[in-house]
């Protein structure tokens, strides 16, 4: 067992699946009420929050593991990465990305964090110059609403680089956005085959 992962990634509850919430909800104004991310969105701890639009909100971890360390999630409810599929959710992903790491250089640059601007999303080194987007994937979370973990490395404790790399807990978020790619593909392959 690995223990809690960071300050929101923990093995689930199984709380939500036994509630009967939905695993889904689209609508921007859909929430599940015992959702803390859902809460953040409709506006509560706003002192944690550092950029909010109207589908995306990007805030601080509450026990980061990281130089910086910021979360960005959906307003709507998703509840998590195997709640996506195909071509719409990977351009969710990669507006969550987009967002999570224009904030994230804006902050790591600022004064008082050391480093300066950097590139990647994988890697697991320890240089002040570089960044680390991604997931921690069912059942290694304890929120179940999808969030983006955006890390200005390096990670804090050092030995907290392990909980961002294990495969079948952690999933980059470019490795999302291809298997999102590689979904609605294959859909349209199958759909041009039954066209025929």
């Amino acid at each position: 067992m690995l223990g809690p992962l960071c300050g929101c990634c923990a093995p689930a509850r199984v709380g939500a699946r036994a509630r009967g919430e939905q695993k889904y909800l689209r609508d921007g104004h859909d929430a599940v009420s015992s959702c803390p991310f859902c809460a953040i969105s409709r506006g509560a701890d706003q002192h944690r929050v550092v950029f909010q639009d109207e589908r995306l909100v990007v805030f601080h971890n509450i026990r980061p593991q990281a130089r910086v360390h910021l979360l960005v999630a959906p307003r709507h409810h998703v509840a998590n990465t195997d709640s996506l599929a195909g071509p719409e959710d990977a351009r969710l992903v990669e507006e969550m990305e987009r967002v999570g790491g224009d904030v994230l250089r804006r902050l790591a640059a600022a004064p008082g964090n050391s480093g300066g601007s950097g590139g990647g999303d994988s890697g697991g080194g320890g240089s002040t110059n570089e960044f680390k987007f991604g997931y921690h994937v069912p059942p290694w979370r304890s929120v179940d609403h999808l969030h983006l973990h955006c890390m200005a490395l390096p990670h804090t404790p050092a030995w907290a680089a392990v909980k961002y790399l294990l495969p079948g807990v952690w999933l980059s978020s470019s490795d999302l956005i291809g298997r999102l790619r590689r979904q609605g593909a294959g859909r349209r392959r199958r759909g041009e085959s039954a066209a025929a």
